[in-house]
């Protein structure tokens, strides 16, 4: 697929999606139901003034949470896989067996290990300062970026391809780890290329896709607000 498109499609669902676009999980929905040409309303809130019947989609209590005509659902793994199982097929997740295992398990460390790093970075440097009037935790930001990234990056260095994306076409691996990044460079921090250039490559190839440059400015003009 070209880096700079698209499938075009008409799905028309009522769909909702649940949460605040610069949540990095309500973003991978969003650019996934876009890719699929997926029209949606998007009911923007954080989990901090959450609505009180919230809990009757998202029991967790978590964004993002989603709803069609046929289900409510929150989880934004769960969420993809189904919008691309209706929707795709194959778009966001390979055909292909060992690509689509690939670009699974990418998800998963994107949606646990990596958004434990750099989540914690968009916290303390946006969330609490702009947000919640709070100031930022210098020791525990330097104490991410200084000791705990370092082997997260040298792992996403050594798969990083040299061209195009994680598993072939741009997928759910993808969006699922530039959509991190992204709130990382919100942050004001983004990979060394002297350090890890083939990273820093791949994750600028991510930003230029057309779905990331949809997103991106979409949040420019809620930053602006």
């Amino acid at each position: 697929m070209p880096v700079n498109q698209f499938p075009i499609r008409n799905n028309k669902m009522n769909s909702t999606v649940y949460g605040v676009p610069l949540s990095p999980f309500v973003r991978k929905v969003l650019i996934a139901l876009e890719m699929l040409g997926v029209d949606y309303t998007n009911n923007p809130f954080t989990p901090i003034d959450k609505p009180a019947d919230f809990n009757e989609i998202s029991p967790l209590g978590k964004i993002p949470a989603f709803k069609d005509n046929d289900i409510s659902v929150a989880d934004s793994s769960v969420i993809c896989s189904y919008i691309d199982a209706k929707y795709g097929p194959n778009v966001l997740y390979p055909a292909d067996l060992v690509q689509r295992t690939k670009a699974l398990w990418f998800e998963e460390y994107a949606d646990s290990k990596v958004v434990e790093l750099l989540g914690h970075l968009f916290f303390e440097r946006v969330v609490k300062p702009v947000f919640l009037k709070q100031e930022t935790d210098q020791a525990s930001v330097d104490k991410t970026i200084n000791d705990d990234l370092p082997p997260v990056l040298a792992y996403l260095e050594s798969q990083a391809p040299n061209d195009g994306f994680m598993v072939g076409d741009f997928s759910i691996a993808d969006i699922a780890l530039g959509t991190l990044f992204l709130n990382a460079k919100y942050a004001k921090w983004e990979v060394s290329v002297e350090q890890y250039p083939s990273l820093a490559a791949y994750i600028n190839r991510i930003f230029a896709h057309s779905a990331f440059q949809t997103r991106m400015a979409a949040d420019a003009k809620m930053m602006q607000q």
